[in-house]
C-alpha cells in the first residue's frame, strides 16, 4: 500500500509540473492572413461571424478583412499577392480563366444572386412599375431610365447590362448605366433621382425601401428573376499556387467559414443582432433582421460550389458579352478543401 501511495504521489506531482510548464509557455501566435471583399455588405456575413464568434482564432488565424469599394480591385489584390483570399463575385473567376490566368473557387458563400435592385418611387410610378408585375414586363419599362452600379465592370453594373439586354433594350442608348460608388452613395443617388434605379447588396436595398423614397424593383433571394435562382454569386477565391503550397491554411479558413454558416442558420434573432449591430449600427433592427433573412436564404451550409450554379454564372457572363465560351467546372473550382466531401 505504501508503494502504491508513493507511485500515486509521483504521478500527481508529474501531472502538476506538466500543467504548470504548459501554462508557462507563451501561446502560439496567430497566423495573420488577409481577405479582400468588394464592399461592406451582408453577403459577407459568414466572414463577419467567423471573426466575431472566434472561429478563425480557433483555427489559429487572425483574419484581416479589407474592403476595396467595388469588385475588381479585390481580385487584383489576390492576383498581386497582397491578400491570400478574396470573397467576391464570379465575373473575374471566369474572365481570368479565359485570359489564361486561372484562379480557383474553393467555397460558395451564396448560391443566389445577392445583388438586389431598388427604384426611386416617383420613377417607378411614372413607368407604371408595380409590385407583383411580371419581371420581364418590368425590364421592358426601364427604357429611358438610368441604372446605378458601384463601378463600371462591377457585378452590380454588369447586371444592368444583362437587364437591358433581356428587356430588349440597348445599354447606354435605351438605358444609361452609371457607376455611383458604394452603399451610401447608391442610396443618395436613387433618392435624389441622380439615377432611377440602384443595384446593391443587403442591407442597403432594404434600408432604402424602409426610408420611404424607394420601392423594390427585384429581390433576387425570392427567385423573382428565375435566371438567378441558383447562381454562383459570392465565392472564396485563391490562387492555385497558393492553395497547392498552403493547403492546410486554406482548409482552416474554410472550416471557420463553414462554422459561420452553421451558426447563421441556427442562431436566434437576438444573437444575430449582436453581430449585425457591430457593423451596421445605424440600421434599424427590423431592417437588419429582414436583410439577414434574405442573406441566410442564399447560404449553402456545406460551402460546396455546384456545377449548375457555375453554369448560371457562365451563361450570365456570355449574355453580357464578357465571356466568349464555356468554362469547365474543374478548371476553376476545387471543393476538396472544404470540411466535408461535396456530393
Amino acid at each position: 500500500m505504501l508503494q502504491t501511495a508513493r507511485i500515486a504521489c509521483v504521478a500527481i506531482i508529474a501531472a502538476a509540473l506538466a500543467t504548470s510548464t504548459a501554462l508557462a509557455q507563451p501561446a502560439k501566435p496567430l497566423q495573420k492572413l488577409r481577405m479582400a471583399i468588394p464592399v461592406p455588405a451582408l453577403v459577407f456575413y459568414p466572414i463577419y461571424v467567423a471573426q466575431d464568434k472566434g472561429y478563425f482564432a480557433e483555427e489559429g488565424i487572425e483574419m484581416e478583412v479589407i474592403s476595396t469599394q467595388g469588385d475588381g480591385p479585390d481580385v487584383d489584390a489576390l492576383i498581386a499577392g497582397s491578400v491570400q483570399f478574396t470573397a467576391s463575385t464570379p465575373n473575374r473567376l471566369l474572365t481570368t480563366y479565359e485570359q489564361g490566368k486561372p484562379l480557383k473557387a474553393v467555397m460558395s458563400m451564396s448560391n443566389k444572386m445577392g445583388i438586389h435592385c431598388f427604384m426611386n418611387k416617383e420613377s417607378a410610378e411614372k413607368a407604371g412599375i408595380k409590385e407583383g408585375m411580371a419581371f420581364q414586363e418590368k425590364l421592358k419599362r426601364l427604357k429611358g431610365m438610368s441604372l446605378g452600379g458601384t463601378r463600371p465592370g462591377a457585378m452590380s453594373y454588369v447586371m444592368g447590362i444583362d437587364y437591358a439586354k433581356r428587356g430588349g433594350l440597348v445599354p447606354q442608348k435605351d438605358i444609361k448605366l452609371v457607376g455611383v460608388g458604394g452603399g451610401p452613395q447608391m442610396l443618395a443617388a436613387v433618392e435624389n433621382k441622380q439615377v432611377d434605379l440602384g443595384c446593391f447588396a443587403s442591407p442597403v436595398v432594404e434600408l432604402a425601401v424602409s426610408r420611404g423614397k424607394s420601392v423594390w424593383f427585384v429581390n433576387n433571394t425570392t427567385d423573382e428573376d428565375k435566371s438567378y435562382a441558383e447562381f454562383l454569386f459570392e465565392l472564396v477565391y485563391v490562387r492555385p499556387d497558393y492553395a497547392q503550397q498552403n493547403g492546410e491554411t486554406v482548409r482552416k479558413v474554410l472550416r471557420a467559414l463553414v462554422k459561420g454558416n452553421e451558426w447563421i442558420l441556427a442562431a436566434n434573432p437576438n444573437d444575430h443582432l449582436a453581430v449585425l449591430k457591430k457593423r451596421f449600427e445605424t440600421v434599424d433592427t427590423k431592417v437588419l433582421l429582414d436583410s439577414m433573412a434574405n442573406v441566410r436564404a442564399a447560404i449553402i451550409p456545406s460551402g460546396c460550389v455546384t456545377p449548375r450554379a457555375l453554369q448560371a454564372a457562365v451563361d450570365f457572363m456570355k449574355r453580357v458579352e464578357q465571356l466568349s465560351k464555356d468554362v469547365p467546372f474543374n478548371a476553376v473550382v476545387d471543393n476538396s478543401f472544404l470540411p466535408k466531401p461535396c456530393k
